[in-house]
């Protein structure tokens, strides 16, 4: 029973798993522990979901099922710092979009707690500000997301962010800490802060964290960016658009999938490896091949990868199957917008202001615009 419980904690995490688990034996004795445990994962509502973020979603449900609490933080005061969005608009977009995408695809037993609901607090404030002066500035940037590092001029907002994200973890009183493996660096500093004998306002203690594994941009060389509609398929996008985005999406065949650091670069098997075959979930996939005719029969995801690095399947029925696996999954989703507009409502008004602050270039306003339309309709403004 205990493997069984470990084996679902540990589904979708990144390997190495021994590399992404903060660590192991601790996990282990967490949940042989016998209390309750909460895992969380944060979020910045600052767009649309996409498949990216489905995967961790995905991740809470797992934790659900293996008897742990499950938080979803919307860090909202994190997209105001970032200037992505009004505060009250922002707040909308959690109580309404991200709500319900987090219900139905996940569970209703995940918590969504926002995270100006107690980051604003006195309490708060002053231990982040009691922590800011025991972490160097260069050890904080080494935490930052290597788009931040990467910035000629950072600004100091992004150097608090880890601060933050650490601070948040004794808040929630979250055991097990959650999030992809480019979060590893800001885990890693929570946990060597914590190790120190600090004069918090807040109980104190060690995380453990795990690491999941990052899904690539539908393009080649990009990242999943909510500016960037056409790097991601969004849990609301319409079924042709799915279809479009997944025929578009860099597929190349061949033995070379991943790059120089490990990490897969074709997105389609992305969808594979972090939804579809997630954890075996499906005993069986048959894909029907147009070259070569028949089917092929897979039961892991690694087997699928195998079969279509040696040739076996064309990128073409891999791309098929995925966006008939997308429309039917995501329906639950499209159904619940069309039936209550008002839950996406929020979200058009985030984006139509960020398009006014000229995040959205014309093309990429023109696909927000499509997503929108079977919910919208009239109401919506070029």
């Amino acid at each position: 029973m205990q493997m069984d419980r470990l084996s679902l904690v540990l589904r979708g995490v990144a390997e190495p798993i021994e590399e992404n688990v903060m660590t192991m034996n601790e996990l282990r004795e967490l949940l042989s522990s016998g209390r309750k445990l909460t895992t969380y994962v944060g979020y910045e509502p600052s767009g649309p979901i996409h498949l990216g973020a489905v995967s961790t979603i995905i991740k809470l449900a797992e934790m659900i099922e293996a008897g742990i609490d499950a938080i979803a933080l919307m860090a909202d005061v994190h997209a105001v710092l970032n200037r992505k969005g009004p505060e009250d608009v922002i707040r909308r977009l959690c109580e309404t979009y991200y709500k319900e995408v987090f219900h139905i695809i996940g569970s209703p037993q995940i918590k969504i707690v926002i995270g100006s609901d107690y980051q604003l607090s006195q309490d708060y404030v002053m231990d982040l500000l009691y922590i800011s002066t025991k972490v160097t500035s260069r050890r904080s940037w080494r935490a930052m997301s290597i788009i931040a590092r990467e910035s000629r001029n950072p600004y100091v907002s992004q150097m608090i962010y880890p601060l933050m994200q650490a601070l948040d973890i004794l808040y929630l009183g979250v055991d097990i800490a959650i999030g992809g493996t480019d979060q590893r660096k800001i885990h890693a500093l929570a946990r060597e802060i914590f190790s120190k004998n600090l004069d918090l306002k807040v109980r104190r203690y060690i995380p453990v964290a795990i690491h999941t594994e990052i899904s690539p941009g539908l393009l080649e060389g990009e990242k999943m960016s909510k500016s960037k509609p056409q790097t991601h398929i969004a849990v609301h996008d319409p079924p042709d658009m799915i279809k479009e985005k997944i025929k578009a999406a860099f597929c190349p065949p061949g033995r070379n999938q991943y790059d120089e650091e490990g990490n897969l670069i074709n997105p389609v098997l992305s969808i594979y490896r972090d939804i579809i075959l997630r954890g075996n979930r499906k005993a069986e996939l048959k894909l029907s091949r147009k070259a070569g005719g028949g089917t092929v029969e897979v039961s892991s995801y690694k087997e699928l990868e195998r079969l279509y690095m040696d040739g076996m399947i064309h990128p073409a029925d891999l791309k098929e199957f995925a966006s008939d696996f997308l429309i039917e999954f995501l329906e639950p989703i499209r159904d619940k917008f069309e039936s209550d507009p008002d839950l996406i409502k929020p979200l058009y008004e985030l984006q139509k202001w960020q398009r006014e602050e000229g995040i959205f270039g014309d093309q990429e306003w023109k696909i927000v615009l499509s997503s929108m339309r079977p919910y919208l309709g009239d109401k919506l403004t070029e």
